[in-house]
């Protein structure tokens, strides 16, 4: 037999590839926090309850970001945002997106309660469209936190984009030159100091060229602008979508220099993100028996005396209001669990605050699989068997609430005021998973949340 020794620079190779194949595939994907983004809207003259959802949902699915919308005034062009008569309206936010048309709000100490917010502080902004026409009172300080001065715009007709700035992370996958679906070119009299333009297009009825698309520096806060927009079928361009999201990602510094996300910025399957990470409980705070939880081959294994896991990581701060959840399944004969929502973290007893979509296949309790639990039951017969995988799905928007098992509706419940306990009602909060007894073996895994806008003005505002 021939024997042969591996060189040291194909042994040290190996024996890194070897290593770094051990590592937790998350290791390299640690999931972050989401952009906290602050939508305001509405005003005259558009169609902004058609465009916060055009917005929210066509960014949401480019970018791993948590949607709160303003969405005040609706025609009134002079309508003043209730978040703003709080000095501290901006605190929470990572960005503010503007899409409002308030051209009657002239009072200077209101405008300037605005910018300052975003001058000292360094919050950064987005600005579409008709936002470069509001607050027009009697200074220029929105205009010059927007980055270019416009009071008028020409005829409805499609216009040409052409790129400036085809190396500037913004503008890399933008088109040399793009031709709008509709179009309102907006005159610019003044491009303020600050401000670098990144597009123009040719208007005809002032026969010169306007810019488009630009950044901005206002004190620390970087302001991106475009005054493209106005119409529904614009707005909803693939281009559009594209380029506001790079804008916004700019703006808060998670764009590369290629004009692409920043690790964990980019698409994620939809906005779907990870709470689990496949070999860990990072993220997640058991309270009293805590070793009733553990990890083993991927998955959390639930076997032991009552506690629950509240998941305390990044994702939406572990604070959600309208959101999307699911997650794999496997019961064990005689097991009783379930997933809390809308709750928080108490270190002893069943958690009192919140709902409970009950996992019972087999348990004595004739609350089955697919309750709200002691608040709509299902009763008796359980839409899944012991002993296999079933995928949990729960759907919580407003004053709703949605389960499915295998893909099938087990629930579709509305919040009734009447239905109220105390804390038990829908509002805000963490997901926590549920060890009830020592008898009740249960396993879950790829556990995914998606987060789903929600307006001010209907649910309340985080």
């Amino acid at each position: 037999m021939i024997q042969t020794r591996r060189k040291p620079l194909a042994c040290l190779a190996l024996g890194i590839a070897a290593w770094l194949h051990m590592l937790p595939l998350t290791a390299q994907a640690e999931p972050v926090a989401p952009i906290r983004a602050l939508m305001i809207t509405g005003g005259g003259w558009h169609d902004y309850d058609s465009q916060r959802t055009i917005l929210s949902e066509g960014i949401g699915a480019r970018t791993h970001i948590e949607w709160t919308v303003d969405f005040e005034g609706a025609r009134d062009s002079g309508a003043k945002i209730s978040r703003h008569e709080n000095t501290d309206w901006a605190s929470q936010f990572d960005v503010v997106v503007y899409n409002m048309c308030f051209s009657g709000v002239s009072d200077v100490e209101w405008i300037k309660r605005i910018t300052e917010a975003h001058y000292t502080t360094g919050l950064p902004a987005v600005l579409l469209h008709c936002a470069m026409h509001s607050y027009r009172g009697q200074t220029d300080q929105w205009f010059e936190f927007a980055g270019v001065t416009s009071h008028r715009h020409e005829a409805h007709r499609p216009f040409t984009v052409e790129n400036l700035q085809p190396a500037h992370p913004i503008m890399r996958p933008f088109p040399e030159s793009w031709r709008t679906p509709q179009g309102e070119l907006y005159e610019v009299a003044k491009v303020w100091p600050n401000a670098t333009p990144l597009a123009h297009a040719y208007g005809q009825d002032t026969e010169r060229h306007h810019p488009t698309i630009w950044t901005n520096q206002y004190g620390q806060a970087r302001v991106f602008g475009t005054t493209i927009g106005h119409h529904n079928e614009t707005m909803a361009a693939e281009e559009y979508l594209d380029l506001v999201t790079r804008g916004l990602l700019w703006s808060v510094e998670k764009l590369g220099t290629d004009g692409e996300p920043r690790p964990g910025y980019g698409p994620n399957d939809d906005g779907w993100m990870p709470l689990f990470d496949g070999a860990t409980l990072h993220g997640w705070r058991a309270s009293e028996n805590k070793d009733s939880f553990s990890v083993a081959d991927g998955k959390i294994v639930v076997d032991g005396p009552r506690s629950h896991l509240f998941y305390s990581g990044p994702v939406g701060e572990a604070n959600f209001t309208n959101f999307e959840f699911k997650a794999d399944v496997y019961t064990y004969p005689n097991a009783n669990s379930g997933i809390f929502f809308h709750t928080q973290y108490q270190e002893n007893g069943w958690p009192s605050v919140g709902y409970e979509a009950q996992v019972n296949a087999t348990h004595r309790d004739a609350r089955k699989t697919g309750s709200l639990y002691a608040v709509k039951d299902v009763m008796h017969d359980a839409p899944h068997q012991d002993h296999e995988w079933f995928t949990y799905y729960l759907r919580v928007t407003e004053d709703h609430i949605l389960f499915k098992v295998h893909g099938e509706t087990v629930l579709d419940y509305t919040e009734d005021p009447a239905d109220i306990s105390g804390t038990r009602k829908l509002s805000s909060g963490t997901i926590a998973l549920q060890a009830h007894d020592p008898n009740s073996r249960i396993y879950f895994n790829n556990i995914y949340i998606r987060l789903l806008p929600h307006d001010s003005a209907d649910a309340g505002s985080q």
